[in-house]
């Protein structure tokens, strides 16, 4: 997999109408599961707008994340990596609240927690098919002790995210973590649940090749093109002076920059020293380094 101007290449992408604003302080991964079948069906409701989702009657729900990754391993983009998607809610890790700001979110398509029935199979009773005691993986609902039956991931999906994690881990090396749904909102949410091979998932970190955060982005990524400032310069959370500057505004002269899209006479950038800073500032008081 590649990633270019936000995007998956030679994957489908199909933009959500279900976004929020800008991601500027990218940190983490969060994996979840669908709790449903089809994965194209779960990729075309969070496709759908919050109006669309909620049923009419002017109700709005919101769901996106942005990719999906099916059981056969296909894998969907439906939000950019450089824009807010609505998929960890109510959320918080590690003195931070909101994790939408903060995160990719990854949807990976499976039903999850299944409960016992009296023959001895597994369903959740008119929401999923049911399941063989020896087609599941027994398992503790994530903070509690009650026992439930969870359908396992298959191998060609958990490879199809294994990739897609690697990719993302090395476009944007300002990510530290790879985290659950259920670890930063526990007790409301339990995905990807006990049949997901988490620790799998955080050795990428530290198996990138280089260890988390120990090289520059420019060093992860050699063929962007990078900037130097002429000027002090602000930095803004959009593509436009009536955006809100952010804390680093204004940058010193000399500041090194990667850039990573444009819109008009506006650069999206990020700092070479501070990668995980992301944000726009006017072409005009750049300079392209040779």
């Amino acid at each position: 997999m590649q990633i270019k101007n936000n995007r998956l290449v030679d994957e489908w992408f199909g933009r959500s109408k279900d976004v929020g604003g800008m991601l500027q302080n990218l940190r983490f991964i969060v994996l979840h599961y669908t709790a449903g079948g089809s994965g194209t069906g779960s990729r075309d409701f969070m496709m759908k707008s919050p109006t669309e989702k909620g049923g009419g009657g002017g109700k709005k729900k919101y769901a996106s994340a942005h990719c999906v990754v099916d059981r056969d391993g296909s894998t969907w983009q439906i939000v950019p990596f450089n824009l807010k998607a609505r998929h960890a809610g109510t959320s918080q890790w590690k003195g931070l609240k909101s994790l939408n700001q903060y995160s990719i979110g990854i949807e990976i398509a499976n039903y999850g927690w299944l409960d016992k029935q009296g023959d001895g199979r597994y369903s959740r009773r008119g929401q999923t098919p049911v399941f063989n005691p020896e087609d599941v993986v027994i398992g503790a609902m994530p903070g509690s002790s009650e026992i439930k039956g969870w359908e396992p991931y298959p191998e060609p999906q958990l490879l199809a995210v294994e990739e897609l994690v690697n990719t993302l881990l090395h476009k944007y090396p300002g990510i530290t973590e790879v985290l659950g749904h259920q670890e930063i909102s526990p007790g409301r949410k339990f995905d990807p649940g006990p049949a997901f091979p988490m620790q799998r998932f955080r050795n990428l970190i530290d198996n990138r090749g280089f260890g988390a955060m120990e090289r520059t982005a420019a060093e992860t990524e050699p063929y962007e093109d990078r900037l130097i400032t002429n000027a002090n310069l602000n930095i803004r959370e959009g593509a436009g002076s009536g955006y809100e500057k952010l804390p680093e505004s204004p940058l010193p002269t000399g500041t090194e920059l990667i850039l990573l899209d444009k819109s008009g006479v506006w650069d999206f950038v990020q700092l070479v020293n501070q990668p995980s800073v992301r944000g726009w500032v006017h072409s005009g008081y750049v300079t392209l380094l040779l």
